[in-house]
């Protein structure tokens, strides 16, 4: 048809080469062509071309070859012109008419268009057998994706029989279980997963697999994965430190050298724990994997001075965690003496980490519990021994006669969390910490306390409400009390009056330059049996809270006694004359078991 059309134009013009350039035909199509040239001829109705097909005519590339057609009668026909004419009918011509074609690809059998899996088998020509589980894989694939495979498969091809003819034998195999460590075998079909994807670049993991397959890739050289996993790990490593460092654990063969990414792993994952040990314990999921990490590793976090705890209960509380799953594995490995020993073992090395002087007396008695239970006779004695060293004022001396070093005995308190640039807490000064992720984590009415100190005779500590007491105040605000601790040895009269206290709490800096401040008030108060605790149920309304969290979720509060009123901290003075006792120009405080009778003033800021 389009060559009845080109030869019926070409005598109207009177061009002749058109009809020459179909020269690359057989003679007996275009003489049966030529002869047809004048017949009108109709078009098949039915040759209608799709969007599809007309996108894919205009860009299909079709004119070059109409060019080459041109060509080739230019190298054995007459001049340019004629080319020119043949190349712009038949190119044009040639487009219209494919289009019109309407050829599909028959879709009805699919098999082209699947993807390879290791899941099936299909076409395998390669096995790897990974501990009891064999897999049917292809050799292709894996020598792409793995310097492993390839080497190892080039090694089979090299140490074939040199007398056999034709290729080697279809099935092949690489027997892993000794080459990946157990704790990997189960990362293998994640690995395959990756080796088989047709976009690696989407490829996505949990966070409790990614050391491990960046393992596995580093043993079997598969640098796209390895490449893969070390982003994964940096883009949520401040978020996931112990689950790396459970995996490192798993995978680490204790004297073997690691890999330098492995090693800086576990290094920067011990040194984030630290930092954020609380925070990470307040995540379930981080929480256990902590729990299970090994005793020597638990020990080297728990060393650490700058541990980031707001006491030392929090500490106690992981470690009754970590011998508790200690004595819940016994069972599943058979109660055998061996596992026994070492459970044992490994209990003692997190107990000793504890810094008794410094623990509750409630967490205290709930330790010599726990010790009963599941400790030798030892470790009691020794943490008793460090409770008495706290009390006794000869210091090393009352242990010089002793086997232990007076240093294990004399344990100092951890380094205390506080805004940069805040100063250490004077001898009349108490601090409080504690981690707070919201009004929800306690009830209304539960309290939290510091540990008591003495200041003189009277023994105070801090005493906090972090959903707010339940005398009416708004659920959510943070009340905050000075409480007297009543001790045996005073009187049953005992009295400590006029004593002015403050209390204050601190804001953290939120950007450079900028410095702490915090929110202080202030109060004239007589500490006595039936008055022990005066403060704030409204220290910070629920909507100032987050003003004080700092950057981990922390808290930080101080009271204080002022260093005028220090002789009235005497029992002797307190049932001396009683001081100024008018009106003070600071805010009148209340007791945290009922709302305060006095009329407050606005806050003050310092």
């Amino acid at each position: 048809l389009k060559w009845h059309q080109a030869v019926g134009t070409s005598r109207q013009q009177g061009v002749v080469p058109a009809a020459q350039g179909m020269s690359f035909l057989p003679n007996s199509v275009v003489m049966e062509v030529t002869m047809n040239a004048d017949s009108p001829m109709e078009l098949n109705p039915s040759l209608e071309s799709s969007d599809e097909e007309e996108q894919l005519a205009s860009g299909s590339g079709r004119c070059p070859s109409a060019a080459m057609a041109a060509n080739d009668y230019a190298s054995c026909g007459p001049g340019s012109t004629a080319q020119g004419t043949a190349c712009a009918s038949g190119s044009a011509a040639g487009s219209r008419r494919s289009a019109q074609l309407g050829l599909h690809f028959n879709s009805s059998y699919s098999g082209g268009r699947s993807p390879l899996s290791w899941r099936d088998g299909t076409f395998s020509d390669w096995t790897v057998q990974v501990g009891e589980k064999s897999y049917q894989l292809h050799a292709f694939l894996l020598a792409r994706a793995s310097m492993f495979f390839r080497s190892h498969m080039s090694f089979a091809a090299g140490t074939a029989d040199p007398t056999m003819v034709g290729p080697l034998p279809s099935k092949k195999g690489s027997d892993l279980t000794e080459v990946l460590p157990l704790s990997c075998h189960s990362s293998f079909e994640d690995a395959l997963d990756f080796v088989y994807s047709e976009n690696q670049s989407a490829f996505e993991v949990p966070a409790c697999k990614a050391l491990l397959l960046l393992k596995v890739a580093d043993i079997l050289g598969i640098g796209g994965l390895f490449d893969a996993m070390v982003q994964r790990i940096q883009n949520t490593f401040s978020e996931t430190a112990p689950l790396l460092m459970e995996q490192y654990c798993r995978v680490h063969v204790p004297g073997a050298e690691d890999g330098q990414a492995l090693k800086q792993i576990r290094d920067e994952a011990v040194d984030l724990i630290v930092h954020k040990f609380q925070p990470f314990l307040a995540m379930p999921d981080m929480r256990y994997a902590l729990v299970h990490l090994p005793s020597s590793v638990i020990s080297e976090i728990l060393e650490a001075e700058d541990l980031a705890v707001a006491s030392e209960d929090v500490v106690f509380d992981f470690v009754q965690d970590c011998i508790e799953a200690n004595a819940s594995t016994a069972p599943s490995n058979g109660d055998s003496p061996t596992h026994q020993d070492s459970a044992l073992a490994d209990n003692e090395v997190v107990w000793q980490r504890v810094r008794w002087p410094h623990l509750s007396a409630g967490k205290f008695s709930q330790a010599m519990s726990l010790a009963q239970q599941h400790l030798r006779q030892e470790m009691v004695i020794h943490a008793l021994m460090a409770r008495v060293a706290q009390v006794d004022l000869g210091g090393s001396e009352a242990f010089s006669n002793m086997a232990t070093p007076a240093t294990t005995w004399m344990m100092p308190a951890r380094q205390a969390i506080l805004p940069p640039g805040v100063p250490q807490p004077l001898s009349t000064e108490i601090d409080f910490c504690f981690h707070y992720t919201g009004p929800e984590q306690y009830a209304c009415g539960e309290a939290i306390r510091s540990q008591p100190k003495r200041i003189g005779d009277v023994v105070l500590r801090v005493l906090v409400f972090p959903s707010g007491t339940d005398t009416g105040v708004a659920r959510g605000s943070l009340s905050i009390f000075l409480e007297a601790v009543p001790q045996v040895c005073w009187p049953r009269d005992w009295e400590f009056a006029s004593v002015r206290y403050a209390i204050a709490c601190f804001r953290w800096p939120t950007g450079s330059g900028e410095t702490w401040a915090a929110k202080r008030k202030g109060d004239l108060w007589t500490f006595k049996a039936n008055r022990l605790d005066r403060g704030w149920h409204d220290f910070l309304s629920p909507g100032e809270v987050h003003r004080y969290l700092g950057p981990e979720g922390f808290i930080c509060i101080r009271g204080a006694i002022e260093p005028e009123c220090l002789p009235r901290c005497f029992l002797l003075g307190a049932h001396g004359p009683s001081g100024p006792t008018g009106g003070s120009s600071e805010i009148s405080g209340s007791s945290a078991s009922r709302r305060s009778w006095a009329p407050r003033a606005a806050g003050l800021d310092g």
